[in-house]
């Protein structure tokens, strides 16, 4: 069992992104959890927000079940548009992992070799799930969640371009990211 559970398919319109982003990732390298009847992550109409939200919560929490004692991170991975992308907003509210991430996005080793590819610093933002916080954000993710004692909580929304050129780019910011 690897440290790490990557979530993938909360939203069904999310899915196949997912499963392009985790191709050829080395099965011990990371455990992977396929929703495969997610939500739909079109906003809901008024009359559709109670049930939305009951059932939001209520797919977070079964993942508690699906985290064994050698995860140390759950990974949610999304998928959001936007015409500059790709980029990427990492959601956590543990300040150790946050720093971490940090280091990581400022250190060498992560930055890009070679002209094609930009640094992740460029293309990666790091928001916490803290309102203490100066950039931060609220969630409908039960905080049992995303702030649990027993792991971290890592939110991955990696923003698409519209054109299928440059997504082949944030699939590749994706698996950046998730390395």
């Amino acid at each position: 069992m690897a440290g790490v559970l990557v979530v993938i398919g909360i939203h069904r319109e999310e899915l196949a992104f997912g499963r392009e982003v985790l191709d050829g990732f080395d099965p011990g390298e990371i455990d992977v959890l396929e929703v495969p009847d997610g939500l739909s992550g079109r906003r809901p109409l008024p009359d559709e927000c109670f049930r939305n939200r009951v059932v939001h919560r209520a797919l977070y929490l079964q993942l508690l079940s699906q985290l064994g004692p050698a995860h140390r991170l759950l990974l949610d991975l999304h998928a959001g548009y936007d015409d500059t992308g790709p980029s990427a907003d990492l959601l956590c509210a543990s300040p150790r992992l946050r720093a971490c991430l940090m280091h990581a996005l400022e250190s060498p080793a992560t930055l890009a070799a070679g002209e094609a590819l930009p640094s992740l610093r460029e293309q990666v933002r790091i928001v916490a799930l803290d309102a203490g916080q100066p950039l931060h954000a609220r969630t409908v993710i039960p905080e049992a969640v995303w702030n649990n004692p027993r792991f971290a909580y890592l939110g991955v929304e990696v923003y698409l371009p519209d054109d299928a050129a440059r997504r082949a780019s944030a699939v590749l910011l994706a698996r950046r990211v998730i390395h």
